[in-house]
């Protein structure tokens, strides 16, 4: 079997954008064809049109390479060694960022490929299943009023859940508004839902984003036991969360912006976080969340990984918490837009606050083209 073309398709919303922290708005399918017609699908969490002209991108010289020459012509079954080589082809101008994003998207796509050909669900070809289903925490952004935070918290709790995260929103309006705003969600939902908070890292003339800053808000906190605080500083300050991680009693999390092993090697061992959150859609597909799930087992770390898009990035991640011993929650996105939520005829729902492992091969979706073509965002330009 043969990799015949790699297709970068953007798609977008109608209407203007707006500039919350929701990549729900836009996104970018990646669809590998083979010679013997079995068609694989990922996608990336990224900027749409920087990731398609990585991926079309004519070669200049040897580690100066679009992705989709290097792919194409391969054998889909050398998965790892692809991965390798996209790593080298886009050394220039990648090794980190915008060019491991898009490399997530075609590793995704070959290992949905290489599912569908051996007619089995992904995680068998990583090593069999740890578990049937895994426990969702209802994600959704913070609201910017105390009632609306109450009120938003509450629906996940009725609707089931067990865990709730939210983020971003009213977090960017200071220490005291965000204070205001946990409690009213916990005070909601009560102390028997975990409560997770994704506090962002946009400074604004009433935050300030720096260790002593976020140790202090932190321990403000601890009152409304929070499950974890995710991504309170910017990604790369590593010497922030190493301290921070340190100073606070309540679980440090972080990762969505790392990309490969060597990133979260860092995480791992030099800040000692509590857990760490891995995007398959960024930080380098199935194959390389594989080695850094293996690598934070080693030494106990907790992986629950980042998964705010549609149902492909949901049955990826699920394709590897199946198959990954050290992780107990996966991020379900509730947040309502139709990118999230139509792009697969067969949908992932969360029962009773679980997700069960989809048994389909390959990724364990079917895609709805039709939705591509009717979101295709045809030209920028």
């Amino acid at each position: 079997m043969i990799i015949t073309k790699v297709e970068a398709i953007p798609i977008t919303l109608p209407g203007e954008k707006q500039l919350i922290n929701d990549s729900t708005q836009d996104g970018i399918i990646i669809r590998v064809t083979t010679d013997e017609g079995i068609v694989g699908y990922g996608e990336v969490d990224s900027s749409p049109w920087v990731i398609k002209a990585i991926i079309d991108s004519p070669a200049s010289c040897r580690v100066v390479q679009g992705l989709g020459t290097i792919v194409t012509g391969r054998d889909p079954a050398d998965v790892a060694k692809i991965w390798d080589d996209m790593y080298v082809a886009s050394m220039y101008y990648g090794g980190n960022s915008a060019a491991i994003h898009a490399m997530s998207g075609i590793d995704i796509a070959i290992w949905d490929i290489l599912g569908k050909s051996a007619n089995k669900p992904i995680y068998k070809l990583l090593g069999g299943k740890f578990r049937d289903k895994i426990r969702a925490y209802a994600s959704t952004l913070m609201p910017y009023t105390p009632e609306e935070a109450a009120e938003e918290a509450l629906k996940w709790k009725e609707a089931g859940y067990s865990a709730i995260k939210m983020g971003w929103g009213g977090f960017e309006d200071g220490p005291k508004k965000t204070i205001k705003l946990v409690e009213a969600a916990r005070k909601a939902i009560g102390d028997d839902v975990d409560l997770l908070l994704d506090l962002g890292f946009i400074p604004s003339p009433e935050m300030t984003i720096d260790a002593p800053s976020r140790i202090q808000l932190a321990k403000h906190l601890e009152q409304f036991d929070p499950y974890l605080i995710e991504e309170p500083l910017f990604p790369h300050d590593y010497d922030g969360y190493k301290t921070l991680q340190e100073k606070v009693n309540t679980r440090i999390a972080c990762g969505e912006n790392i990309t490969t092993r060597f990133g979260f090697k860092l995480l791992v061992d030099y800040c000692n976080l509590s857990i760490i959150q891995p995007d398959v859609a960024r930080c380098g597909g199935i194959t390389e969340t594989m080695r850094i799930a293996e690598y934070a087992g080693t030494k106990r770390i907790n992986f629950i990984p980042h998964a705010w898009h549609s149902d492909i990035l949901i049955a990826a991640s699920l394709q590897i918490v199946a198959a990954t011993s050290n992780v107990n929650l996966l991020e379900f996105c509730v947040w309502d837009t139709p990118i999230r939520n139509e792009l697969t005829n067969n949908k992932f729902q969360a029962v009773d606050g679980f997700v069960t492992i989809p048994e389909a091969p390959g990724l364990g979706i079917e895609i709805n083209d039709e939705i591509i073509e009717k979101y295709r965002w045809q030209s920028i330009w």
